[in-house]
């Protein structure tokens, strides 16, 4: 699995740690941002499996971006899944209708991330305790 490359955007340093410490372990690599710029940059150095992108940011917000690069990336066959603490019906709605291939609300557990992991990793055996 040392292969599948995570691009963690969210500005909760804290949170982002727990994420990507849980993804290491698993042994996923993962990059973090904390900002659509870090982001921009960081999604043009790297080629990753998955994006996993917070809404509520400084500056541009997460659907922003997301928007941004679903309409101008070469790499739009790359999945974004929005993890957001803006879990309405209407927040899920506007995640997948600006690009989003899903959604997961905050918090969230280990067990829900994992699910989300296992539609992209091919044949997963995803540990991420």
């Amino acid at each position: 699995m040392s292969d599948f490359v995570v691009l963690l955007i969210d500005d909760e340093k804290a949170y982002a740690k727990v994420i990507q410490d849980a993804l290491m372990a698993a042994g996923i690599k993962t990059y973090v941002a904390h900002n659509a710029e870090e982001a921009l940059v960081l999604y043009q150095e790297i080629t990753p499996n998955l994006v996993l992108l917070d809404v509520m940011m400084p500056d541009i917000d997460g659907l922003t971006l997301l928007r941004w690069l679903r309409e101008h990336s070469e790499r739009d066959e790359i999945p974004i899944h929005i993890i957001s603490a803006k879990s309405m019906p209407a927040d899920h709605k506007a995640a997948i209708q600006a690009g989003a291939n899903g959604f997961l609300a905050k918090p969230f557990t280990l067990d829900e991330l994992r699910e989300v992991l296992v539609e992209y990793i091919p044949d997963s055996t995803t540990n991420t305790q």
